[in-house]
């Protein structure tokens, strides 16, 4: 079994021998089957030793995290990538010492300070909390490491309504499996249950507020099973009549996709920055009070949006905090499928909990991750 790293905090290899003065470290970085490795070598580095140290320490996951290059449009992925480790190790005037090779999966995700150096995060479900807030009949995806998980299972009202055995895989695409728990494995809401049924759904307000009230397969709990235990997480779903709920998925510590719903009000706003002139419109001994005399030109718009999560538990501070975290965060208005990037722009939060605060809920505000004029060239 590979060794599980994580690349956004720093991962070390470290060799050491009485003889050893230098060693070569060559690192194959790649996708897919994990038996079809590269024939060219991503990376070649040499280092020798320093002063009387038996030691030589190789830092990588910078040059791992280059390849995991992570994209949600709708459809949630597994990203990771396989790395190889093929070190060999001599003595000063160049005697073989050994080669060792050392196999490893990486993930997008990162540890704490506590949590010491090259953390594994080697637990089933990939995600901080153990309840989530889901939309009436809107699916949710529970991100599960298939290297640990074994099953799951799915229950309502205590009653088991389906189970999946969980499969290990020599791909990278099957190393995050995302699975659904709402509805069935094969549909995510009842819009999407009429149209697989071979059925017309017309664009009517009317329709529009009954498929809100909507809701088939229930699932209250998810157990995640591994060799270490079981996981049981909590799903509370919530109806919400009045505001449009905007879906925020985002990449979480452990390199997942993962999303929370901002169910409350949302607050769209524009700023507009650009450059200005004087021009010169004087024609002899006249000019034209039509024409501007102030110019502007390079004028850019930002979007930006202010969105309320509504009130959750306090689980719900490890989202947060991970939101607030990621590099990589993208939205979607419920019933819509347009998929735009944003980048989260509050930078301080206090965490509230039920016991200081009684409710908790949040406000976060974002701007769209483009300019409002079209420049891509």
């Amino acid at each position: 079994m590979s060794t599980k790293i994580n690349v956004r905090s720093p991962y070390y290899i470290k060799v050491s021998d009485n003889q050893l003065a230098e060693a070569t470290m060559e690192l194959y970085i790649y996708t897919g089957e994990q038996s079809i490795k590269p024939d060219d070598v991503t990376y070649t580095i040499t280092k020798k030793t320093i002063g009387n140290s038996n030691d030589i320490v190789f830092e990588i996951s910078e040059l791992v995290r280059d390849y995991l290059d992570i994209e949600f449009n709708g459809t949630y992925t597994s990203y990771t990538v396989w790395v190889e480790a093929e070190i060999t190790t001599r003595e000063i005037d160049g005697t073989l010492i050994d080669t060792s090779i050392s196999q490893y999966i990486a993930f997008d995700g990162y540890g704490y300070f506590e949590e010491g150096a090259n953390p594994a995060l080697q637990q089933g479900l990939i995600q901080s909390n153990k309840t989530i807030f889901r939309l009436n009949d809107q699916d949710v995806k529970i991100p599960v490491d298939t290297n640990t998980a074994t099953s799951i299972a799915f229950y309502y009202n205590g009653e088991l309504k389906r189970s999946e055995t969980i499969s290990t895989s020599t791909n990278t695409n099957q190393q995050i499996k995302y699975l659904s728990v709402s509805g069935s494995a094969s549909s995510t809401d009842f819009k999407q249950r009429v149209l697989l049924d071979g059925g017309t759904l017309e664009a009517e307000l009317c329709i529009q507020d009954l498929l809100d009230t909507l809701d088939i397969g229930l699932i209250d709990e998810v157990w995640v099973g591994s060799d270490s235990g079981t996981e049981i997480v909590k799903i509370k779903t919530v109806d919400e009549c009045k505001y449009e709920p905007i879906v925020v998925t985002f990449v979480n510590r452990f390199g997942a996709l993962q999303d929370i719903v901002f169910f409350k009000k949302s607050i769209e706003s524009l700023s507009v920055k650009g450059e200005q002139y004087k021009a010169a419109n004087l024609n002899v001994d006249s000019y034209d009070t039509f024409r501007h005399n102030r110019t502007q030109f390079l004028v850019q718009g930002q979007d930006s949006i202010t969105m309320n999560t509504g009130y959750l538990n306090d689980e719900y501070n490890k989202v947060i905090e991970e939101l607030m975290l990621s590099e990589q965060v993208w939205m979607y208005r419920d019933g819509d499928t347009t998929i735009t990037p944003i980048i989260p722009t509050t930078k301080q939060v206090t965490f509230k909990t039920s016991l200081n605060d009684r409710l908790v809920d949040y406000t976060i505000n974002f701007d769209m991750a483009f300019d409002k004029i079209n420049n891509i060239r």
